[in-house]
């Protein structure tokens, strides 16, 4: 079975990298942080996919994704995702902060993917 918005994370996720890249090489701040914004938003269309297969409820907001995590014992995605929350939407996207080593700890060092991973696993 596919899961259209799991593919579709992947597809932003995706996108989101190439941006990341360039950026790097670049020292582009205004693609750096729409990469980052990217990857975020890759990140909540995952959850927001296995979130709903779970408990047939598509989140609206920021925290009623972290409650339901806690609702369904999903502590160790509730903390990442807050993490991610700071890292790459609040700090990178709104403050321009420009860390690219806790950027590609989130992104390219595997973090959202293996959760990507994990959710497609949950599918088979």
């Amino acid at each position: 079975m596919v899961d259209v918005s799991l593919v579709t994370a992947e597809e932003i996720l995706n996108y989101a990298e190439d941006e990341f890249e360039r950026a790097m090489k670049t020292k582009d701040m205004l693609l750096y942080r729409n990469s980052l914004d990217k990857a975020f938003l890759s990140m909540i269309v995952a959850l927001n996919s296995y979130i709903n297969r779970k408990l047939n409820i598509i989140p609206k907001s920021h925290c009623e994704r972290r409650f339901l995590l806690r609702k369904m014992d999903r502590e160790d995605l509730r903390a990442f995702y807050s993490d991610v929350i700071g890292t790459l939407n609040e700090e990178a996207f709104y403050e321009g902060v420009y860390n690219p080593e806790e950027a590609m700890y989130a992104i390219t060092l595997i973090k959202i993917k293996k959760m990507l991973e994990e959710f497609k696993k949950k599918l088979i």
